[in-house]
């Protein structure tokens, strides 16, 4: 990953079901495998991706989180990462989406109880955000966002 590339500007973090995020960039790929591991249960996989400026996004929001809540927010991220005896995160080795990005593997268990947005809304929750107590839905994410005041203008 080109963390040390001169343009970065965001880091980009996801994370999801092992077998489901890894095998399926797009929907045509997706397998009764990875849809029984996501329904049932299957370990967890971080997604990390690096990104220039943005431009504008309709619908793409910013939320509101102070620098001490990043830091803790980062701490939450940083360890969920599965690592090696030497302490490096272990990176799955299933190529990525982009050229930027890769999977790391995580300490979490994914299912569909603990979806990928149930997992942002613990790790803003750890970091001191104030949300609903289940966020399995983009919808229910977002509207707690809301409801808590996090959500700001679109980018």
């Amino acid at each position: 990953m080109p963390i040390s590339w001169d343009r970065v500007e965001w880091i980009a973090v996801g994370w999801g079901g092992l077998d489901f995020y890894t095998t399926t960039p797009t929907w045509s790929d997706l397998s009764l495998r990875a849809t029984l591991r996501g329904i049932f249960g299957d370990g967890g996989v971080l997604r990390i991706d690096v990104y220039g400026p943005l431009g504008p996004h309709p619908g793409l929001k910013e939320v509101r989180i102070t620098a001490d809540e990043l830091d803790r927010l980062t701490t939450v991220i940083l360890a969920d990462l599965t690592r090696d005896p030497s302490g490096a995160p272990i990176a799955h080795d299933s190529p990525g989406f982009t050229t930027t990005d890769r999977f790391f593997y995580g300490q979490d268990r994914f299912s569909a109880l603990y979806t990928c947005n149930a997992w942002v809304g613990a790790s803003l929750r750890a970091a001191g955000l104030r949300l609903g107590a289940w966020t399995p839905t983009p919808y229910a994410l977002t509207l707690s966002l809301a409801r808590y005041g996090h959500l700001d203008h679109d980018i």
